[in-house]
């Protein structure tokens, strides 16, 4: 007789099988993944303290901060304009190869999956990629530029 396994519980899945994970995977580790990406979703590549993670966007969302919980995401620009409630006026020129930065990521009490725009605007020598983190950025000396702009 086979044993049912439970409903719930600390999962994975390999080569099509479901098995109990023993221990979640450090950050920093490479989880052996394979994703097929059933949805087509967008997969973008951004920073998390110095690491690289792979993020889905679904687009943009109108919330209010002061009633749902958003984490923060910077993005690196040479400027941004933005209007007095907020939003941009227009999208900002970014630096070429660039990831933005999140400040959490799943299984952090901090971390929210609408993403609230935090835009750093450097100087045209900005080297892309010297910023990696959130630490980075608010002791980089750079203007940060809260916006209403969440996306989840």
């Amino acid at each position: 007789m086979v044993k049912p396994l439970a409903t719930e519980g600390l999962w994975q899945i390999r080569h099509g099988e479901v098995h109990r994970k023993r221990r979640p995977t450090a950050l920093g580790r490479v989880e052996h993944l394979d994703y097929n990406n059933p949805y087509g979703y967008n997969i973008e590549r951004v920073w998390f303290d110095g690491r690289v993670v792979f993020a889905t966007e679904q687009g943009e969302v109108d919330v209010d901060p002061k009633k749902v919980k958003v984490a923060q995401e910077y993005q690196i620009v040479y400027s941004v304009a933005l209007t007095t409630r907020g939003k941009l006026r227009r999208e900002p020129p970014r630096v070429k190869g660039q990831l933005n930065i999140y400040d959490s990521v799943p299984g952090m009490r901090k971390y929210s999956p609408i993403w609230q725009f935090n835009y750093v605007i450097v100087p045209r020598d900005y080297v892309a990629n010297t910023l990696r983190s959130e630490r980075d950025c608010l002791r980089s000396g750079y203007k940060i530029r809260r916006s209403l702009v969440f996306e989840n």
